[in-house]
């Protein structure tokens, strides 16, 4: 193992990081400004890298167990061998937030990032990091106040044939596009994906929900990434009973809608300010939602995350 010195409270370029790279002969940890992935690495040579996010929140990381797990999935849909069991992840992670303790009680509450490779080639032992990252908390509380703007764009979420929803993945560029097209619309916004019938799944930083007849309507289930914080939203609407169903999500849906709800690592629960639709180039707001008062379902759900509401 690799001993280096403690990390200042603030800096997160020399927080401890556990990173393993045959290719290099790294197996170990070291500084996070050190990791480095090889260009012939499959991450970078073919965007293979299976990723997972997690958070923590007053310190105590955020469901561990659903994210591994869904890591674990994802490994399994992408094809990644070899890797460490979901109780060797944990263990992992429980050394990644003890070796970085000051800089988590400097920064209140931090990310934590996995991700994965194959390698150089199939078959290989995978390429392998685990860090921390820094969340924005003042942007987070101001989505969860008064909300972001969502901007429905023209770009097409993937074929599931071709490329699994289920797996989370960084390869990214379609979030990338739709994101890029939003943010010329409405500055601050996330973009949605169409699907192939024109119906709406997500955005890069979340799954989203329609509050309609005071019930929480969600996109299939098959259509998106399986977002641990929606699951969790879901758990919790049940306990506060508050129905839940999933069906296409369409832009009628949206003008109808109560409140839309966004869902993601991050942020937790947060909600849409405006929606606007690209067609042809052009961006035109179609719907702006109230700011959510004390005692909505929109609150309601926010409360069930710990040190949020």
């Amino acid at each position: 193992m690799n001993e280096q010195p403690p990390s200042a409270p603030d800096d997160f370029e020399n927080h401890h990081a556990h990173f393993v790279c045959e290719r290099i002969g790294q197996d170990g940890w070291l500084p996070y400004r050190e990791i480095r992935l090889p260009v012939d690495d499959l991450g970078f040579r073919q965007a293979v890298t299976a990723v997972e996010r997690l958070r923590t929140y007053d310190g105590q990381p955020f469901l561990p167990a659903e994210h591994w797990q869904r890591f674990r999935n994802t490994l399994a849909l992408v094809g990644i061998a070899n890797v460490p069991s979901v109780e060797t992840l944990d263990r992992r992670m429980r050394e990644l937030l003890d070796r970085n303790d000051a800089l988590i009680a400097a920064q209140r509450d931090v990310g934590i990032t996995a991700w994965a490779t194959p390698g150089d080639r199939i078959g290989s032992k995978p390429t392998m990091a685990m860090h921390l990252n820094a969340i924005d908390h003042e942007a987070g509380e101001k989505r969860r106040s008064i909300g972001q703007p969502v901007v429905l764009t023209e770009v097409v979420q993937p074929d599931q044939a071709s490329w699994p929803r289920q797996a989370k993945v960084r390869c990214r560029l379609h979030y990338f596009i739709a994101d890029t097209h939003a943010s010329d619309a409405a500055p601050g916004s996330t973009g949605l994906l169409r699907d192939s019938d024109g119906s709406w799944t997500e955005s890069s930083v979340a799954n989203i929900g329609l509050v309609i007849g005071g019930e929480l309507v969600l996109a299939p289930a098959e259509r998106i990434l399986p977002g641990v914080t929606q699951a969790f939203v879901v758990k919790h609407a049940g306990s506060l009973g508050i129905a839940t169903q999933r069906k296409p999500l369409t832009t009628s849906m949206i003008l109808d809608a109560e409140a839309m709800l966004l869902m993601g690592t991050d942020t937790g629960l947060w909600f849409a300010s405006e929606v606007s639709e690209i067609r042809e180039g052009q961006a035109t707001v179609i719907r702006r939602f109230k700011t959510p008062e004390i005692g909505s379902i929109v609150r309601r759900l926010q409360s069930g995350f710990p040190g949020i509401a």
